[in-house]
C-alpha cells in the first residue's frame, strides 16, 4: 500500500467552506487504497498588513505563497518525513504548493483548486486601480510560481479541462497534468422540489470579503436588486463592513456571516445567484444548490469549469437587464424553477458525486 502526505491548509472538517468539501472528498477516496496522513494548519496563522506590505516589496514570490509559510510548518513537515518514508506528498492549493519545494520532485502531488494566476489577470481589469495595480503584479508572478510548481511536480491534478490547460500552458506543455473535478457528498443534500408559491428570496453564498464575491454582491446590489421586489441573503464568513452597512439600511439585503450549516438558506430561498464576473475554477456552492434543487441564475463565469448547459441546468445571464428579467422569470415560473432544479440534480448525481469521481482519483495515482 502506499503512502501519501496531504498538506492542507486547514482541518478538512466540519465540511464547512468549498476548498474544504474537495480535502475531505479527496482524502476519504486515496484512503480507500492508499495509506493516507494530513498534517493540516489549525488555525491559520494571521499575517500583519506591515508584514504583507514588507513581502510584496522584498519578495519575487506571490502573495498567496507566502500567507500560509509558517516556520512551525515547515518543522513538522520535516519531522514527519524524516519518521515516516511516503510515496508521495500532495499539497492542496496554491498556498500550500511551496512546501512542495522541500520534497524531491518525484514525490511531489499538486492539487491546484485554481488557476490562480488566471484569476489575478481577470482581476486586473476591474476594481480600484490599486486593486488593479495588485492584481497585474500578482498575475505576472503567479504565472512564474504555478509554471515552476507544475513542472517540477510528478503529477498536478485540476478541477475543470479549461484550468488544465491554463496550467498545461504555463508549464510549457513539459508536465502531467490530469482533470479530478470538483464534487461533492450528494446524499448529505436532500432534494427538495420547488414548489409553486414560493418568498421572493434569493441567496448568495461564499467568503464574502473573498474579492470576486465582494465585486459581484455589490454590483448586483447595485445594478440588479433595486429594481426587483426581491430580498437578497447574503451568507458567508467575513462580511465587508460596507456589505454590513448596507443591509443594515436596507431591509431587502440580510448579512448573515458565517453559519455554520447552510441548507436551511438552501430550503427557504428560490434561487442562488451566481453574479461573478471574475473568478477561476468550479464552484462547490453550485453544486450544493444542484444537488439542493435551488434553482440558479449565473453569469457564464459563474458555471465555469462545470458540464453545465444554460437553459437546461441553470439560468444565464450577464448583463444587468439580463438578470432582472431572469430573475423576474425564475421567481415567477415554479415550473420552470422546477425544471431547472429536477435537470440539476440529474447532473450533479451523475457527474459530481464523488463516488462518480471514484474512477478518476484511482486511475490518476495509479502510478504509487
Amino acid at each position: 500500500m502506499s503512502r501519501i502526505l496531504m498538506l492542507l491548509p486547514s482541518r478538512p472538517v466540519p465540511v464547512d467552506a468549498g476548498a474544504k468539501i474537495r480535502n475531505a472528498g479527496l482524502v476519504g477516496l486515496l484512503r480507500e487504497v492508499h495509506d493516507v496522513d494530513v498534517l493540516a494548519f489549525g488555525d491559520a496563522p494571521a499575517r500583519r498588513p506591515a508584514n504583507r506590505v514588507r513581502d510584496l516589496v522584498s519578495s519575487n514570490l506571490p502573495d498567496m505563497a507566502q500567507r500560509l509559510w509558517s516556520r512551525d510548518f515547515l518543522e513538522a513537515l520535516r519531522n514527519r518525513l524524516h519518521g515516516r518514508q511516503y510515496n508521495a506528498v500532495q499539497a492542496e492549493g496554491v498556498e500550500m504548493a511551496r512546501y512542495l519545494g522541500r520534497v524531491p520532485p518525484e514525490q511531489c502531488i499538486y492539487d491546484a483548486h485554481n488557476a490562480e494566476f488566471l484569476l489575478q489577470e481577470r482581476l486586473s481589469g476591474s476594481g480600484s486601480p490599486l486593486g488593479r495595480l495588485y492584481s497585474r503584479l500578482q498575475a505576472r508572478r503567479l504565472a512564474r510560481f504555478e509554471g515552476t510548481v507544475v513542472r517540477r511536480s510528478r503529477m498536478t491534478t485540476a478541477v475543470s479541462e479549461h484550468d488544465a490547460n491554463q496550467l498545461l500552458a504555463l508549464a510549457g506543455g513539459a508536465a502531467n497534468v490530469r482533470v479530478i473535478p470538483n464534487a461533492i457528498e450528494v446524499a448529505d443534500y436532500p432534494f427538495r422540489a420547488p414548489t409553486g408559491q414560493m418568498q421572493a428570496n434569493l441567496l448568495f453564498v461564499g467568503k464574502l470579503d473573498y474579492r470576486p464575491n465582494a465585486e459581484a454582491l455589490s454590483w448586483f446590489l447595485r445594478e440588479v436588486l433595486p429594481d426587483l421586489d426581491a430580498r437578497l441573503f447574503a451568507v458567508g464568513a467575513s462580511p465587508p463592513g460596507g456589505l454590513v452597512r448596507h443591509g443594515q439600511h436596507d431591509s431587502r439585503v440580510a448579512v448573515t456571516g458565517y453559519v455554520a450549516d447552510e441548507r436551511p438558506y438552501f430550503a427557504r430561498c428560490a434561487a442562488l445567484v451566481l453574479p461573478v464576473r471574475t473568478g477561476g475554477g468550479s464552484r462547490l456552492k453550485a453544486l450544493v444548490a444542484m444537488a439542493s434543487g435551488l434553482p440558479i441564475v449565473s453569469t457564464r463565469l459563474g458555471m465555469e469549469g462545470l458540464e453545465a448547459e444554460a437553459g437546461t441546468h441553470f439560468i444565464q445571464a450577464d448583463s444587468a437587464a439580463e438578470w432582472r428579467d431572469s430573475l423576474q422569470r425564475v421567481l415567477g415560473d415554479g415550473e420552470l424553477r422546477r425544471q431547472l432544479a429536477c435537470n440539476a440534480r440529474a447532473l450533479v448525481e451523475q457527474r459530481y458525486d464523488w463516488s462518480a469521481v471514484r474512477d478518476s482519483v484511482h486511475s490518476a495515482y495509479a502510478w504509487l
